[in-house]
């Protein structure tokens, strides 16, 4: 599972307006935050409880997730937020707009639902119960809140707020927060609000603009489903590359998908089979000559090449430098001394 940018990026915003030593935060985790493109990344779900265990590290705060929420800026989700504009009620369009939640999380699923006991937004996050992700649970309900104020010309009004996490603050430290009364210890999170605000009428309805709203979105899940193909098929290289010759047959078999659907995916992707393994193979020779001492014989078979002047021959063509070369240059890199100041 999955995360899109989006997150991060509220999240290193808020951070940087709540004035927290990001660069710490950052160093901890093995990252120049200079150098993140935040908006492309799509990082492991699973991170987050070693994020925020960080977060919690540096800042000396265990409600770092509720503290933060103030300094958040409102979520503004593009296709999904149009999606919303371009319908004709706020239920419309957050229907329409769900459909297509995994470009922001695979982890995240967010149900609407009305009934006789009144309405309300149904928040389930991952099934993992590390403690740290209290504030992701948080932070995710507090923007849900935002936005729905938000694409409402604040019209939105939450009436009550449960959590699945446990209480750390005083209860009136969470209704500062969410601007009403909030319970702790729910199966999944619930914002409750009047049902009439469902049928709110947006007034940029446009069924010309929702249908392309609806095919922007399409197009853009679809190159996400594609992007995740290309991992599974990434990750099928790494677990059998040396141990015997991959063919596209092979791995549309892996994949449970036939052959001719995989070449057409992968062509719509921009890319091919012979293309991908070439890539991996190519990341995979540089990674062990620049990082180990392994015996270059050693990864010729480790690369998947059944020969040594096949592998030369391939590496030269990829690099312009024969592997010895290449590693050589690479050492002499590393051994160079690093100016000062």
């Amino acid at each position: 599972m999955r995360d899109s940018g989006y997150f991060l990026e509220i999240i290193h915003q808020g951070m940087v307006k709540a004035g927290l030593d990001v660069n710490a935060i950052y160093e901890r985790l093995g990252y120049n935050a200079e150098d993140l493109p935040l908006r492309e990344m799509r990082t492991p779900h699973e991170l987050q409880a070693y994020f925020w265990e960080t977060v919690e590290a540096v800042t000396g705060d265990a409600e770092i997730g509720l503290h933060l929420c103030p300094h958040l800026p409102v979520f503004h989700g593009e296709v999904l937020e149009y999606l919303i504009f371009s319908s004709a009620t706020l239920g419309e369009g957050l229907e329409r707009a769900l459909k297509y939640l995994r470009l922001l999380s695979d982890a995240l699923n967010v149900r609407i639902l009305r009934d006789e006991q009144g309405a309300r937004a149904l928040v389930k996050g991952t099934a993992a119960d590390a403690p740290q992700l209290r504030h992701t649970e948080i932070v995710v309900v507090y923007e849900l809140v935002q936005f729905l104020k938000s694409v409402t010309e604040n019209q939105f009004k939450p009436l009550r707020i449960a959590l699945r996490c446990s209480q750390r603050a005083s209860a009136t430290s969470y209704e500062m927060i969410f601007g009403c009364p909030v319970s702790f210890g729910a199966a999944e999170s619930e914002i409750w609000c009047e049902p009439a605000i469902l049928d709110y009428r947006s007034p940029r309805w446009d069924p010309d603009l929702l249908k392309l709203h609806e095919d922007l979105a399409e197009r853009r899940l679809s190159k996400l489903r594609r992007h995740d193909l290309i991992e599974r098929i990434q990750k099928i290289f790494a677990q059998r590359l040396e141990l015997d010759q991959l063919t596209l047959e092979d791995v549309a078999a892996e994949l449970g998908v036939p052959t001719r659907r995989l070449r057409f995916e992968l062509s719509r992707a921009g890319t091919s089979f012979s293309e991908l393994l070439a890539d991996f193979r190519f990341a995979l020779a540089k990674r062990l000559l620049a990082g180990t001492d392994e015996a270059i014989e050693n990864i010729v078979y480790l690369t998947g090449f059944s020969e040594p002047s096949t592998f030369y021959r391939a590496f030269k063509r990829w690099s312009s430098m024969t592997p010895v070369q290449y590693r050589e240059l690479r050492r002499s890199r590393r051994r160079a001394p690093r100016p000062h100041g």
